[in-house]
């Protein structure tokens, strides 16, 4: 049965460098991520507060150059960020669906959000551009979340840490 429980938990995960190759093709439908950051000493999920925001937000990017790497863009953000030290970055192999301008076109079009997680060290520090940061149980940062697609990504990134 444990067997079972980790070929199911593999599944969930898709190899970021798969991602990374993919978008940086010109015809590649648009992906920009989304990213679950947990504390590892409380477990707690980390929440970026934007000033021009009520509701505290998952930090997000776009998918990464080949140049710069999945792991390396996670890490640079979560530094920048939250000024802490990123484990390493898994990403989840479902694919949100949402309207999104095409980065190489211009025009609206269907793009598509992906759930990275990353498990995180320190004491969070925001940096100049963010009012806060949210360090809160994975139920409560899931009422602070404002939309069901955010949510969803919560709990996408919570089932690809474990």
């Amino acid at each position: 049965p444990s067997s079972s429980a980790g070929l199911s938990g593999a599944s969930i995960e898709a190899d970021p460098d798969a991602l990374v190759r993919r978008v940086a093709q010109p015809d590649a439908d648009p992906e920009r991520i989304l990213l679950v950051v947990r504390r590892i000493e409380d477990g707690a999920v980390l929440l970026a507060r934007w000033s021009d925001a009520p509701q505290p937000m998952l930090l997000s990017l776009d998918a990464p150059h080949p140049d710069e790497g999945f792991a390396e863009a996670i890490a640079l953000l979560v530094g920048s960020r939250f000024a802490m030290t990123a484990g390493t970055p898994r990403l989840h192999a479902e694919r949100l669906p949402v309207r999104m301008r095409h980065p190489a076109k211009g025009s609206e079009t269907t793009g598509f959000l992906r759930v990275a997680a990353v498990e995180v060290s320190g004491e969070p520090a925001p940096d100049g551009a963010l009012a806060g940061i949210e360090a809160l149980a994975p139920d409560e940062a899931a009422r602070a979340l404002s939309t069901d697609l955010e949510r969803r990504a919560l709990a996408l990134g919570l089932a690809l840490l474990g």
